[in-house]
């Protein structure tokens, strides 16, 4: 009888079948790896990508912080200026109003009384002088009251006194001054 060895076929095919196993085995790893590293290379390019953008909003913020500031900053100087125009107006309107009021007085002054003595202190105004009889008084008194720089006339005193010879009134009256200063249209508020 004749022998043959098969084991060492068999035991060569179950070695190429483990190596064919193995090699399948290593190459599913590898491409699993592969898949798992390029998963890992788009993540890490999408964080970097977003932490760039993230990094330019935050300077854009930063920008527009500062912007704010100088905004912030312009809106007071705004303020500041609109006050110091308001006091400009003030005095430019309270510069020429003297005159008016010194014009409107001598509108009033009938023909035959002098006025001897003006004195202003806060809003209040006093007035003495001389004139020829009471009636011209009255009328100096009833001009006054009509003009618009000059409310609440009141005659305090009249005294007939002795003037170089001439008998004359001597009267003093108290009354209140209104400067009356119109407001410059281009600086009232506007509506926000």
């Amino acid at each position: 009888m004749i022998r043959i060895n098969l084991l060492a076929v068999r035991e060569i095919k179950a070695e190429f079948g483990r190596r064919q196993d193995l090699m399948v085995a290593g190459v599913s790893l590898g491409l699993v790896l592969a898949l798992v590293l390029v998963v890992f290379l788009f993540q890490f390019y999408r964080a970097s990508v977003l932490e760039e953008e993230l990094a330019g909003l935050r300077k854009e913020i930063e920008t527009f912080n500062v912007r704010t500031k100088e905004v912030a900053q312009l809106e007071k100087r705004i303020g500041e200026l609109k006050e110091k125009l308001k006091a400009i107006d003030l005095l430019s309107g309270k510069k020429t109003v003297p005159v008016q009021v010194m014009e409107s007085l001598s509108s009033t002054v009938p023909p035959r009384l002098w006025l001897t003595e003006f004195k202003e202190s806060g809003g209040s105004v006093a007035i003495t002088g001389l004139a020829i009889d009471n009636q011209t008084v009255a009328d100096f008194l009833k001009a006054l009251s009509s003009s618009s720089h000059f409310s609440n006339v009141d005659l305090v005193e009249a005294v007939q006194v002795e003037q170089e010879g001439i008998s004359v009134k001597k009267f003093t009256l108290k009354a209140l001054l209104s400067y009356g200063l119109p407001s410059r249209p281009d600086t009232k508020k506007e509506p926000k």
